[in-house]
């Protein structure tokens, strides 16, 4: 089990990377679009939604375990969140946007 300070430190560590999330998704024009089309889609639940993308992963099967933040794909708003055994577009730290098939056919967690 590990010790008070290894999980602040892991809170922080999660907490800068997902800055970092923000910070890229701000720069980025597409993924913003995509996001926006998300919303408008949804417009009628769309009070559920925060204004930027909250929901952060890990594509652990991928070269190099990339992160990213989800901003299109199934919303299961019973559950308040993405379903991820559905596709899903992501947000790659490295600004470049790719899609994922789920969690069924590709290894991802959500962080």
């Amino acid at each position: 089990m590990g010790s008070v300070s290894d999980y602040a430190d892991l809170g922080i560590t999660r907490l800068a990377m997902k800055a970092d999330l923000a910070r890229t998704f701000a720069r980025s024009r597409p993924a913003r679009g995509i996001w926006n089309r998300h919303l408008r889609q949804r417009l009628e639940q769309a009070e559920d939604d925060p204004p930027i993308p909250q929901s952060a992963v890990r594509l652990y099967e991928r070269s190099g375990c990339p992160v990213g933040l989800v901003i299109d794909g199934r919303w299961e708003r019973r559950l308040g969140n993405w379903d991820l055994s559905y596709p899903a577009t992501i947000l790659l730290s490295t600004g470049k946007i790719t899609t994922t098939p789920g969690c069924m056919a590709e290894g991802l967690e959500e962080l």
